[in-house]
C-alpha cells in the first residue's frame, strides 16, 4: 500500500500523510517552490471539480513525478478548502473526495478494502477464502448509510453480532465515513495566511461562484410556496439543507412533510433537497416517498410548534409576534397568506 501510485490515489491515507512527512516537504516549498506548480494547480483543480461535478477528478499519471504531484495537491486542495470559509462548499468538496474515492475502490481487490478500513477503526472481518465481509452491527450503524431501504439492519442478515456486506457496501461504507472524516477535520481548521497570498485570486473566485449559487439557491421559486411567508423554524430548516449544514432527522422530517401539507409535489420537494451540497439522490427520494406517504401505509402530519420546541428546532430567539399567536407552522403560513388578501 506503501507505493505511490496508491498513495496519489488515496491520499487521506496514514501512509500518504507518512509521505510527506518523511521526505521533509513543507507548506512552504508547496507554496513557492516552482517544482511543485503543478501540484498547486492540481489542487485547485480538484475544488472546481468536487464543486462542479461532485468529483475530483481523475489525472494521467504515468511518472513517479506524476504520482507525487497528485499526492501533494490533496493537501493544497484542503488548505484553499479552509480559507474559502464556506460550509457549503467545504460540504461539497468533501463528498467529491469521497466519491472520487469510492469509485476507485470499486476496483480494488477486498482485502485492500479491508486494510483500508483499519484506518477508520471500524471492526470488519472478511475470509478470504469463502469471500465473506462482515461489519460489527454497532459500526454499521455507525457508519453506513441507513436512511436507504435496502441498508435497514432489518434487511440484513446478522450472525454473531456481525452484518453481512458486499464489497461494493464496503467501499459505500468507506466513501460516508471519508466524507464525514474530512467534514470534521475541515471544520477544525484555522486559514492559513499563507494560502490566502498565494492562492487570493482562486479563492476569490471560488468564492464569488459560490455566493452566486447561494443567491440562486435562496430565489428559485419552490412550486407554489412563497418562501417569504415561511415560519422561521421552516426557513431555518431550509436554510441549514442548502447550505449543507448537518439537520436532525426530525428537522428533515418536519421540513418535507410541511411542504408536502402544503402540496408540494414530491418532485419539487425532491428539488430544494437537490441544491444541498451532500445531495443523494436515491437516499432523499426514499425519505421523501416515506413521508408522504407514496411508499408507506401512511402520509405523515407536520408536527406543531410544542413539538418543535421540545426536539429543538424551534428557534426561540426567532419567535416573532405571529409565532406567538399560532400552536402550528402550517397556521403561521396561512396568516401570513392572509394578511396579504384584500379586505372586503
Amino acid at each position: 500500500m506503501n507505493d505511490l501510485s496508491t498513495l496519489s490515489k488515496y491520499p487521506f491515507l496514514s501512509a500518504s500523510k507518512k509521505y510527506v512527512t518523511e521526505n521533509n516537504l513543507s507548506v512552504e516549498e508547496f507554496l513557492n517552490d516552482l517544482i511543485y506548480e503543478r501540484a498547486r494547480t492540481r489542487g485547485v483543480e480538484r475544488l472546481d471539480n468536487a464543486f462542479n461535478n461532485r468529483d475530483v477528478g481523475n489525472k494521467s499519471l504515468v511518472t513517479d513525478t506524476d504520482f507525487i504531484m497528485e499526492l501533494l495537491s490533496y493537501p493544497i486542495a484542503r488548505m484553499i478548502a479552509v480559507c474559502i470559509e464556506d460550509i457549503y462548499f467545504k460540504r461539497r468538496y468533501a463528498l467529491g473526495e469521497a466519491i472520487h474515492a469510492y469509485k476507485n475502490l470499486l476496483n480494488e481487490p477486498t482485502s485492500f478494502l479491508v486494510d483500508i478500513i483499519k484506518e477508520f477503526n471500524l471492526n470488519v472481518e472478511y475470509d478470504p477464502n469463502t469471500y465473506k465481509i462482515s461489519i460489527y452491527f454497532v459500526d454499521y450503524l455507525r457508519s453506513a448509510p441507513t436512511s436507504y431501504k435496502e441498508w435497514k439492519m432489518i434487511n440484513r442478515d446478522m450472525e454473531k453480532g456481525y452484518i453481512r456486506i458486499s464489497h461494493k457496501d464496503l467501499a459505500r461504507i468507506i466513501q460516508e465515513t471519508l466524507r464525514n472524516r474530512i467534514n470534521e477535520e475541515l471544520d477544525g481548521k484555522i486559514c492559513d495566511k499563507s494560502i490566502c497570498k498565494v492562492f487570493s485570486s482562486d479563492i476569490l473566485r471560488i468564492q464569488n461562484i459560490v455566493a452566486m449559487h447561494r443567491k440562486n439557491i435562496r430565489t428559485a421559486p419552490i412550486g407554489k410556496l412563497d418562501k417569504n411567508k415561511l415560519p422561521p423554524c421552516i426557513r431555518n430548516i431550509l436554510s441549514a439543507v442548502q447550505a449543507g449544514e448537518n439537520v436532525p432527522h426530525m428537522g428533515r422530517f418536519a421540513l418535507v412533510s410541511f411542504l408536502h401539507s402544503l402540496k408540494l409535489s414530491n418532485k419539487e420537494i425532491m428539488e430544494l433537497f437537490s441544491t444541498a451540497p451532500d445531495f443523494e439522490e436515491e437516499k432523499t427520494r426514499y425519505q421523501v416517498d416515506h413521508i408522504t406517504g407514496s411508499t408507506s401505509s401512511t402520509s405523515y402530519k407536520p408536527p406543531g410548534c410544542e413539538k418543535m420546541r421540545t426536539y429543538g428546532i424551534c428557534s426561540v430567539e426567532e419567535i416573532d409576534e405571529l409565532c406567538r399567536k399560532k400552536k402550528h407552522p402550517l397556521s403561521y403560513y396561512t396568516a401570513k397568506w392572509s394578511q396579504e388578501k384584500p379586505s372586503s
